[in-house]
This record gives structure tokens, sequence and C-alpha cells, in this order.
């Protein structure tokens, strides 16, 4: 698991070998440090995605969480800038439970970082079937007007479509921190747009709003 740490929003910061500080216009953390964070944290993660398999089965995907750190080592506010879950609730516990967290102290002032957290579904679920967001083009076009009372975007939604095209699951990401709030509005209207048939299996698409 390799996490990129950086260090303000305002200009790229250059990544150092491994174990080394990043620095940048804030404080910095050590990648060591995020680790020794991190890793106790990891069953608690699978954990997340266990208690949700009985309701979406074929769930697994990818998160990238981006975090700032308080001086004393707290975290300020975590995100999801990136995530292919496709369920808010397994996002949110991931979320909580990497909030909670207390890292060491960052050298200079507050800190952020980027942490990267990939789970399959289990071996014996086949997974669900994979979408183009194309798929979903004319359906999402039809419904996207309802995002505005949710936020200015830009989100990136991952959704489980049933048999049928009821919408099983959806979670939601974003690039921008302001935007991390209108997540749970985004998931929820988009759980209940209408999308096309995916015949006798699930399906799983990631479209743009």
């Amino acid at each position: 698991m390799e996490e990129e740490s950086t260090a303000g929003a305002e200009e790229e910061t250059p990544r150092e070998e491994e174990g080394v500080a990043i620095e940048g216009l804030m404080g910095t953390i050590s990648e060591m440090a995020v680790q020794r964070g991190m890793e106790p944290r990891m069953g608690r993660f699978m954990r997340c995605f266990m208690e949700r398999y009985g309701s979406v089965e074929v769930l697994g995907g990818h998160i990238d969480m981006a975090f700032r750190i308080r001086r004393d080592g707290s975290v300020l506010w975590v995100y999801p800038r990136e995530s292919t879950i496709g369920d808010r609730e397994t996002e949110r516990c991931l979320l909580e439970q990497a909030g909670s967290i207390r890292f060491s102290r960052p050298q200079g002032g507050e800190a952020e970082f980027n942490y990267p957290l990939d789970l399959d579904a289990p071996e014996d679920v086949r997974p669900p079937v994979p979408w183009d967001a194309s798929r979903v083009a004319s359906a999402v076009e039809r419904q996207r007007g309802e995002i505005v009372d949710c936020g200015t975007g830009p989100f990136t939604v991952t959704a489980y479509v049933s048999p049928g095209g009821a919408v099983l699951a959806a979670g939601a990401s974003t690039s921008d921190p302001a935007q991390a709030d209108a997540l749970d509005c985004v998931a929820e209207l988009v759980k209940g747009w209408e999308m096309p048939d995916p015949g006798s299996y699930p399906a799983k698409v990631t479209f743009q709003l």
C-alpha cells in the first residue's frame, strides 16, 4: 500500500525517496508516519466492506482519500477525491475510520497527503458486469439537473445497477474539498434514478456529473 504525500493544494509538490518527509507550503509528514497511522486500521476498513456485503454482494473497488492533518496529528478533514466503490455507506464508514486516526505530529504545521485503498469483492462472488459510461449517458443527462440541489461539483459517481434498471447502490467522490459535504446528497439522488436494464446480473458503471 503506497500513499502520496502532499503539502498544500496551491502548487505541485515533488515526491521524494520513501521515508523522507515531503516538503511543501505547509508542514510535512513522512510516508513512514502515514503508514504507522493507517496500517492498524486495515482490519476496520475491511469490516466497512464486510458489513455491506449482505446488501451489495458484488461490492468492491478503489478509494483515494485526501487528508489534512492538524499540528497535533489529528485529522482536520478527509474526503474521497476518487472512488469506484459504488456504495456511499461503505465510503462513509471508511472515512469515519480514517478521520479518527491520530498520526504523528507533522513538522512545521498542518500537512496534507493522499492515501489509496483497494478491495475486491469476495473470490466466490461473480464480479458485476462492467459498463462504460456511455451505457447510461442518456439516463444521466435526463436526470442530472437534480444534482444542482446538492452542489456544483465536479462529482464522479459509481453505481451498481440491478436487473430491471434500479440503482442498487451508489457512491460519489469529488476533486474539490469544498464539495465533499454534497456527496451524501449526490449518492442518495442517484440511488433513485432509473437506468438501463443490465439483464440477469448487476452492472457497475462510473460516470461524471
